[in-house]
């Protein structure tokens, strides 16, 4: 049985973030949110995932992440990590965890960043068809 008032020493996961970004009251919000995950990276999973990175992943040769300061950022790294996955599994290439987390976590940040605000989908109203109008030619005949 837990105990209420325990609280487990793990760092927060990709969810968290996700739930973070997803309850954000605006698009900076959002980017502190995408710049919170990538700062709960440590140092062993940067060095994992700049093995294989030829520039393209958003943290510095020095192992700090980039500063996101807009939503265009947002989506350019978005941008670059899924051409480098695609670019890997061309060459049969298998991909890192870490950089599969990170091709789905952008790929969410860039999706709230770009509909925030918007209504989420909803079912379209029917179409409400109303009756022709008699030609000319209608009521002479109908008459």
């Amino acid at each position: 049985m837990a105990n209420a008032g325990f609280v487990l020493d793990m760092p927060p996961t990709m969810g968290y973030y996700i739930e973070l970004m997803a309850r954000a009251d605006g698009i900076p919000a959002i980017l502190d949110a995408v710049q919170d995950y990538l700062a709960s990276w440590s140092k062993e999973r940067i060095a994992s995932i700049q093995k294989i990175d030829a520039g393209w992943a958003p943290f510095t040769a020095g192992e700090q992440p980039l500063e996101i300061s807009d939503a265009l950022s947002v989506r350019c790294i978005r941008d670059a990590i899924h051409h480098q996955c695609i670019a890997l599994r061309e060459v049969s290439v298998a991909l890192t965890p870490e950089l599969v987390e990170l091709e789905e976590f952008f790929h969410v940040a860039t999706e709230l960043v770009e509909n925030f605000g918007r209504a989420p989908m909803q079912a379209p109203a029917p179409v409400m068809r109303t009756p022709p109008i008699p030609s000319h030619a209608d009521v002479f005949v109908n008459w």
